[in-house]
């Protein structure tokens, strides 16, 4: 979606979708676009540059961190960015302030809007996606989706881990000189 302002006087009012699959790169193979990315942003133009804010909506496919599952997930975000033309590059070093660094800035008298909503929309995303808050992920021994059907391991999983506690509290007397033996319990569970 590229703006002209030379063609805006003040602001504008955009709306529409955004095909988001065609903007996606191939190092986010982790999602999928479900639905358009629908946009209403509003492009305020000042002397040297604009302002856009706006709203994006959209449904994107996730893969659950826990039990690997697809599941839709909803992106409603707001967009709020200063553009500024880009100023000619001066061998000076320059410290950037914390309001500076939510500027973009673009060349000529065109900008292209589109990499700025799919940025936003994964700004939006989780960091680790979830099926839902609870979900109980896969069982570690034997690999069931804990959510679908009732695993046993569990109880197999932490006997193994107390046994191979105490192995490891045994040896770590006789590694370091100790000649006493160790009196240590452990609880079961």
């Amino acid at each position: 979606m590229i703006v002209k302002l030379t063609e805006i006087e003040d602001g504008a009012v955009l709306e529409g979708e955004i095909d988001g699959s065609r903007l996606k790169r191939v190092e986010d193979e982790d999602f999928a676009f479900l639905t358009p990315i629908a946009y209403r942003l509003v492009v305020r133009k000042f002397e040297n540059g604009a302002a856009v804010e706006g709203s994006l909506d959209c449904s994107l496919s996730l893969n659950c961190g826990r039990c690997l599952e697809d599941f839709v997930f909803q992106v409603q975000a707001e967009l709020d960015v200063e553009l500024v033309q880009k100023a000619p590059i001066v061998d000076t070093e320059l410290e950037l302030t914390g309001e500076e660094m939510d500027i973009y800035y673009f060349e000529g008298d065109e900008i292209n809007l589109d990499p700025l909503v799919y940025e936003e929309v994964l700004l939006n995303m989780p960091m680790q996606p979830l099926c839902e808050d609870d979900c109980l992920g896969l069982c570690d021994i034997c690999g069931r989706n804990r959510n679908v059907e009732e695993c046993h391991c569990g109880k197999v999983s932490n006997m193994l881990l107390e046994e191979k506690l105490k192995s490891f509290l045994t040896r770590q007397g006789d590694e370091h000189g100790s000649s006493k033996k160790k009196n240590f319990s452990v609880k079961k569970g």
